[in-house]
């Protein structure tokens, strides 16, 4: 199977360089001594990704979804979720590295899978909407 991905990758990072970082994948809840149900994460595994602007379809679809915040998208060649009611499981987060290559303001920035705006699983690729998180 011919990646597209990766052939378009090639080009478009030329002009928009991919991003190191790190994913973290939802692997539900937990719940705290306290009682407090708190997300849990499988261990953090590298990914490279590659931010982009939304479009104007995408805007007014996490805008639909009564989403605020600094928003992007972003390709990654693996699978990212967002939120799943039906697996009861929260939203992966994806942490940018803290390489000087990177440009300061993203650094150390966490961002939260807010929706799969293009899911291809038998390909190995996504392109999610990504809502940055408080520090």
């Amino acid at each position: 199977m011919v990646n597209l991905r990766a052939i378009a990758n090639r080009a478009t990072s030329r002009m928009n360089p991919n991003v190191e970082g790190a994913a973290q994948v939802s692997t539900g809840y937990i719940t705290s001594p306290a009682g407090k149900r708190e997300p849990a994460f499988a261990d953090a595994v590298p990914i490279t990704i590659q931010m982009q602007a939304l479009t104007k379809p995408e805007i007014e679809h996490l805008d639909a979804l009564n989403i605020q915040g600094t928003e992007t998208s972003a390709f990654a060649n693996m699978q990212l979720s967002g939120v799943d009611a039906v697996k009861n499981k929260g939203a992966d987060v994806i942490t940018i590295g803290t390489d000087l290559t990177i440009p300061a303001d993203l650094r150390g920035s966490k961002w939260l899978v807010t929706a799969v705006l293009e899911g291809w699983v038998t390909a190995g690729w996504c392109k999610v909407g990504l809502t940055r998180q408080k520090a």
